[in-house]
């Protein structure tokens, strides 16, 4: 089953907001909206609740074309 990535960062250089999301399943990445690159790194367990995926993201501002990496 795909999970629904939502995606809300500021630049680091110009501090504009970028938003995405994409979707992130078996093998299978859909970005939609503004593209950026994930690569799934682990999960996290919370007691009592579904597991999410842990992941680093690079995006490229559309503003600067700066490229921005994140922990998520």
């Amino acid at each position: 089953m795909a999970e629904k990535l939502h995606l809300t960062v500021k630049c680091h250089a110009c501090g504009s907001i970028l938003k995405g999301t994409a979707k992130y399943g078996k093998g299978s990445y859909s970005p939609e909206g503004l593209d950026f690159s994930f690569s799934a790194i682990g999960r996290i367990k919370e007691e009592g609740k579904k597991s999410k995926v842990k992941g680093e993201v690079s995006i490229i501002c559309p503003n600067c074309t700066v490229r921005n990496k994140y922990i998520i």
